[in-house]
């Protein structure tokens, strides 16, 4: 099969027809509905082995909310410590008329407006856990928070940021459209509502990204695309694939809330291990469907034709 290279959009035609709705026009004052998911169940590790079968249906509408915080930690930390000081780089860096930077300051608007939203999202869900911290689940592993950070403050240097903006934007929009298609009662609505918003602003943030792939990744010399490519393989098969060390989270604190589910913790942690080669779990993850625009640059870069190495869902096919 041949792959089409899509043309790169020009900047000034991204600007979507209206601004979204912004924030403060969300109830955040009635408590949190607990009788509803908070995100698609398609979208949760669990989901992907045989015991999430075997749990009662209290311990899965938990597990899925917790997910569903744990999505919402993980997207706020991408945007609000991670991508806010990538995007600060690359505004010093272009012109003051530069079409990227405009952009630019307009995606990083966008993502504190994000941020705000995700924040009193977290609060209303879970009051306790957030008076005075951003987040309760996410779990990095010791250093690597040090690292991704120094990294973002320094895209130019380092490009890999702008792929892994790429792959984790195209990430939040699969989860918005599959949280959009539940039906009404089945969604908590403020859930519902914050990814919807989401979705309007992440469409046009991934051809922004595309953009800044072109501007800093694509003209660099082979040696600095080959280790771009290493790095973000690295970084998704220890972060992205499979968030192990706050999936583990989810399931510890699912665990103290229902004790009778504690000898059940080695069957789920062991099966949970096994989605590293479980290609439902793979295409729900990273795919043509899920994550088109990513894999079109793989097959467009021969150095991130690895990635089939550690996608099982990626297929490298020739460009046209």
């Amino acid at each position: 099969m041949v792959a089409i290279r899509e043309r790169l959009p020009a900047l000034d035609r991204l600007a979507p027809a209206g601004e979204p709705a912004p924030s403060d026009m969300f109830d955040w004052t009635t408590p949190i509905d607990r009788t509803r998911l908070y995100i698609c169940e398609t979208l949760s590790p669990l989901y992907y082995t045989a015991v999430y079968r075997d749990l009662g249906e209290e311990h899965r509408l938990r597990y899925n909310q917790l997910t569903g915080i744990l999505a919402v930690e993980l997207i706020a930390l991408l945007e609000s410590e991670f991508l806010d000081a990538a995007l600060a780089a690359v505004e010093a860096e272009e012109a003051p008329d530069s079409p990227l930077r405009a952009a630019v300051v307009r995606f990083a608007r966008d993502e504190r407006r994000h941020a705000a939203a995700w924040a009193k999202l977290t609060r209303l869900s879970e009051p306790g856990w957030y008076a005075g911290r951003a987040r309760h689940i996410v779990r990095l592993p010791p250093g690597a928070a040090g690292l991704l950070r120094f990294v973002a403050r320094h895209p130019i240097a380092f490009p890999v940021v702008f792929w892994v903006q790429l792959a984790q934007e195209e990430r939040s929009i699969e989860i918005s459209r599959r949280c959009m298609r539940m039906p009404a009662d089945r969604i908590e609505p403020r859930y519902a509502g914050a990814f919807r918003e989401h979705l309007v602003d992440e469409t046009r943030h991934v051809q922004v990204d595309r953009h800044l792939i072109e501007r800093f990744y694509a003209k660099r010399p082979a040696p600095v695309r080959r280790m771009t490519a290493r790095l973000f393989r690295a970084i998704t098969r220890g972060f992205l694939l499979a968030p192990a060390h706050s999936t583990s989270q989810v399931i510890a604190i699912l665990a103290r809330e229902y004790p009778e589910l504690v000898p059940l913790l080695p069957r789920i942690r062991r099966e949970l291990r096994a989605l590293e080669e479980n290609d439902d779990y793979h295409r729900m993850m990273y795919s043509r469907r899920t994550t088109p625009v990513t894999f079109g640059l793989f097959d467009r870069f021969e150095e991130f034709r690895q990635m089939r190495h550690v996608l099982r869902s990626y297929r490298p096919e020739r460009q046209s």
